[in-house]
């Protein structure tokens, strides 16, 4: 099966993030992704967009004697033809009963999984990106 990706006009960046944020919500549970030295990690979580640019995530693993605070991270959701990618920066973290991270995020991308016959490709539904991140590139 041959794979593509297409992508679609860019939204305004307050409708294309609050869709991205309610899909975050709706799906709840995704891979947290980041690396430990040389080894790449990818901790099971639960995950809930805030009001802001930010989102938290409960871990669902303990790993104890871990520190998060300014790590960068990547989380990595699936639901149905739905997929979301977003990276950012752990700006808090909590070490009671639970792992909860909170991440400052930079970047979020959903797309859509489309098929026609033996053809599959991602096509890109909705794009946001931090102006901090967007003036770093430019």
């Amino acid at each position: 099966m041959m794979h593509y990706m297409q992508m679609n006009t860019v939204m305004p960046v307050n409708t294309a993030f609050k869709n991205i944020q309610q899909k975050i919500n709706a799906i709840q549970h995704g891979l947290l992704r980041f690396k430990d030295k040389k080894e790449q990690i990818a901790l099971p979580v639960k995950t809930m967009a805030n009001n802001d640019n930010s989102l938290d995530c409960i871990s669902i693993e303990f790993l104890p004697g871990k520190k998060f605070i300014n790590r960068s991270v990547n989380l990595v959701q699936k639901s149905h033809n739905d997929y979301l990618y977003v990276s950012g920066i752990v700006t808090n973290e909590s070490n009671k009963r639970n792992n909860i991270l909170s991440i400052r995020i930079l970047k979020a991308s959903w797309f859509v999984k489309k098929e026609k016959k033996s053809v599959s490709w991602l096509e890109e539904k909705y794009i946001y990106e931090t102006s901090a991140l967007k003036k770093r590139s430019a």
